[in-house]
């Protein structure tokens, strides 16, 4: 079994959560995936910022000794749940954050699908 974080690859603010699914997984002895869902491959980013942050977040991710995964979709919390299926995540770890469609954030979204594994809420400070 392994630990995910599920985060933005082109937002400046998924430190946080990298950092505490790091910690977990390294208390748990195992493998550490950052998922991010992306509308294109390869990681979604279109303007010259965005490139920077994806290359900034990935530097960050290499630092904690996890694996990137990206997966293309627009239903995030559905494209969560097949990836931590096929990579046997336990653990996920979602930043709290915007919402989506009818006033859910990712991780209530997340929680209506039943996934089979802990959804750790990671508040942004």
């Amino acid at each position: 079994m392994s630990i995910a974080a599920a985060i933005r690859i082109t937002s400046p603010n998924e430190e946080r959560v990298i950092e505490r699914a790091a910690e977990f997984a390294q208390q748990q002895n195992t493998t550490l995936y950052i998922v991010s869902i992306v509308r294109e491959l390869p990681h979604g980013a279109q303007t010259d910022e965005e490139r920077e942050l994806v290359q900034h977040n990935l530097e960050l991710i290499a630092k904690q000794g996890a694996s990137p995964v990206f997966q293309e979709g627009d239903d995030i919390p559905h494209a969560l749940l097949v990836v931590a299926r096929a990579f046997g995540v336990r653990t996920m770890f979602v930043q709290s954050g915007r919402t989506g469609p009818l006033g859910r954030s990712v991780a209530e979204q997340l929680l209506y699908l039943n996934p089979p594994f802990e959804i750790v809420i990671v508040g942004s400070e």
